[in-house]
């Protein structure tokens, strides 16, 4: 166990069963991911020694036999913003006489490095990078190293500089900006901050997740639930009157059955019916909506009327923009118009290090019209042995995406607010190959899911051997880390290994999610292993068809639809799991098991939850008993219960029966009494609410106890 979480383990230890003579030290932790930003950028740098410099500066940590050393024999090509590509690009600063100096765009390095073959280096300067369309790199460039100077910090921006800004009597601000026919402004970033798109109802001042929504009505046409893909109806009042409904997008959370909150998506509007009240989308054949789905529309310039909105309008080739403060002549305004800024098509061996990417499209990740893990601002296709470094992937649509492509390494970086998934790792729907051997190790995460809420900050499938460690993961609007099959046999998962990552405040968008999820449509053992992880505040955001909230931290099984928030669990016959040495704290509920069959829970502390700390479910795997179907099983834990009603257990399997789970060894303490156990079916002399003595002697425990208070 790490330093970090071995602190706070031997602290909940000590104080729940104090031991004599029990001590603990917390020494550095080489792979804090904030330390290994630094450290990377140091020592991949250009001017860095590369044939000793890099393995010194990593020795000790995850990295030290996973990232080569570049060879000193390497040519050298610069970048800055200040060059010309009619130079040479071999001098890092324009010589005297301004005859030679650095290339002014990556593709004329790249081009020059292909030229010379043999191994290359691309080195990029200081300053801001304007890209007009993305950078494809392919066999052509295997075993190429983009990396930044030395104390340097080269920017990459996923569109144009919009300059030519005009005030309008009316207050807004108006500048030309055309684009290629098949473009659209995603986003709209003045000096590195993002501007709301023109919406209604406006976005709230203050942030908060439960303001700025319209909540759908009940269709009084409603015949078929497959509808609930396509249109949604509104109350009496709710909508202004919109007119061409050209442009305008809604943005709705639904899920995968009307009424279940678990995700969001941007769907087109075709039509608004005022007659009936009826507003009409291209819908999908997943997601879908229903009455209290909470909404909002973007996208019209009617819809323009606050500080900080904008609208492109496509026809005169202008951005209206109505600022929150007075644009000067030193503003930068960004149009976000790429989601993808480096793509690596077959590009083997390639090393990106200590860039920055920045105010991209914010496209991926939704059900609608693109690939469900689609884009990502670095995105990896059948490209192996990738190392992407200590760089800043922030305010983009996906992060990093890497499809059917081998021992990828994805180390110190940092990424965050992305409207979609923080890292991918799968395959391409329909060619299903695998990305094994992936390792995702000391990253910092953090504010995922800004666009589409069904996300991740790591998500994996179709990957055997991948490790995802020393992570911190926080502020996701649904999951930490998810990840395993999704359709069966050919995005299977096999070997996993999670540990040593903090996740903090997962599940802060939507009604079903948690911190850490595995995921088994493959339907065998997937021998994977979530182990001494730190997980807190896993909480849910879900609202009634009034519209009105359930509290944070509420959980009640007996309602349905309802709010479900889970700090680790496994869903859809998520077999063969082991989930050891976790440290779970203010959280709702601790550890779930859904469908699948020989799992291991074993050796957690969990403390502070409002939920259940054990949650059994037979639901996804129901009619599913292989033939090496083992129980599952509870053992040597440590619970603190602390709400007054929460409980220890709750067991809910009437196809696998009493013997889906089994108990032993665990240690309780807190607020316990006769109605701390749920079972169903109905095991227990007590009833379906039982004491741990209940469940004692229904034989579904063995060798627990309740410690007593200190």
């Amino acid at each position: 166990m790490k330093p970090r979480f071995a602190l706070i383990s031997s602290i909940l230890l000590a104080v729940f069963f104090p031991q004599p003579g029990a001590s603990a030290s917390v020494g550095l932790d080489a792979d804090a991911p904030d330390l290994m930003y630094r450290t990377i950028r140091e020592a991949t740098c250009v001017e860095a020694s590369g044939a000793t410099t890099l393995p010194a500066k990593l020795s000790g940590t995850s990295l030290s036999d996973l990232v080569p050393s570049p060879s000193s024999s390497q040519a050298i090509f610069y970048v800055s913003p200040d060059g010309k590509d009619s130079w040479s690009g071999r001098l890092s600063n324009p010589n005297p006489r301004h005859t030679d100096g650095p290339f002014a765009s990556i593709e004329r390095a790249r081009d020059a490095a292909r030229a010379k073959r043999g191994q290359s280096t691309i080195a990029m300067g200081n300053g801001d990078y304007y890209l007009a369309h993305p950078i494809v790199f392919d066999t052509r460039d295997a075993g190429l190293i983009i990396t930044a100077r030395c104390n340097e910090t080269p920017v990459l921006h996923g569109g144009p500089l919009v300059r030519n800004w005009a005030p309008q009597a009316d207050g807004r601000w108006t500048a030309p900006l055309r684009l290629l026919p098949e473009a659209a402004v995603g986003d709209l970033f003045v000096n590195g901050i993002l501007q709301p798109r023109a919406r209604f109802p406006n976005a709230p001042l203050d942030g908060d997740p439960r303001k700025g929504w319209l909540f759908a009505a009940k269709c009084g046409q409603d015949k078929d639930v497959w509808q609930g893909n396509t249109r949604f109806c509104f109350r009496a009042g709710d909508l202004p009157t919109l007119g061409d409904p050209k442009g305008l997008v809604v943005h709705i959370v639904g899920g995968f059955q009307p009424g279940s909150q678990w995700g969001s998506d941007t769907l087109p509007v075709v039509s608004v019916d005022a007659a009936t009240r009826t507003v009409h989308t291209k819908g999908t054949s997943y997601f879908f909506t229903a009455e209290g789905s909470r909404y909002f529309l973007t996208g019209g310039a009617a819809l323009l009327d606050a500080p900080g909105e904008w609208w492109y309008d496509a026809v005169a080739g202008q951005l209206v923009y109505i600022p929150a403060d007075r644009l000067s002549p030193n503003s930068a305004v960004v149009a976000a118009v790429l989601p993808t800024f480096f793509k690596l098509e077959g590009a083997d061996g390639m090393v990106v290090s200590g860039l920055q990417f920045r105010d991209g499209a914010p496209l991926g990740s939704s059900k609608f019209y693109n690939d469900t893990r689609g884009f990502g601002a670095i995105r990896l296709e059948h490209a192996d042995r990738v190392r992407l470094l200590g760089n800043v992937v922030e305010n983009v649509g996906v992060g990093i995406h890497v499809s059917e492509s081998e021992d990828v390494v994805i180390a110190g970086n940092v990424i965050g607010d992305v409207a979609g998934n923080g890292i991918y790792i799968g395959t391409t729907y329909g060619t299903f190959g695998k990305s094994n051997g992936a390792r995702i190790l000391s990253n910092h995460i953090h504010d995922i899911g800004r666009v589409y809420f069904e996300t991740a900050g790591i998500w994996f499938q179709a990957t055997d051997g991948i490790r995802i460690a020393d992570n911190l993961v926080e502020n996701t609007a649904q999951f930490g880390i998810a990840g395993g099959s999704l359709w069966g046999a050919q995005d299977a998962v096999h070997d996993a290994v999670i540990e040593h990552n903090e996740i903090r405040n997962a599940n802060q968008q939507t009604a079903d999610g948690g911190a850490i999820k595995l995921m088994g449509e493959q339907a065998d053992l997937m021998n994977s292993s979530i182990r001494y992880n730190l997980v807190t505040g896993t909480v849910q955001l879900m609202n009634r068809v009034d519209g009105t909230f359930w509290p944070s931290g509420y959980e009640n099984t007996n309602e349905w639809p309802t709010p479900i928030s889970w700090a680790i669990y496994t869903d859809g016959k998520a077999s063969g799991v082991r989930i050891e040495g976790n440290t779970l704290s203010d959280n709702v509920s601790a550890i779930g098991i859904n469908g699948g069959w020989s799992n291991l829970v074993t050796g957690n502390v969990i403390t502070h939850g409002s939920g259940a700390a054990f949650r059994v479910d037979d639901a996804t795997g129901r009619g599913w008993r292989p033939p090496w179907a083992r129980p599952n099983r509870i053992e040597s834990n440590i619970v603190s219960i602390d709400s007054s009603n929460g409980l220890a257990a709750y067991v809910y399997a009437p196809d696998h029966g009493p013997g889906y789970v089994q108990f032993a060894g665990n240690r309780y303490i807190g607020n316990l009494n006769g109605e701390s156990f749920r079972i169903h079916p109905k095991i227990m002399g007590s009833g379906e609410f039982g004491s741990l003595g209940d469940l004692q002697k229904a034989g579904a425990d063995t060798g627990s106890v309740v410690a007593p208070p200190e």
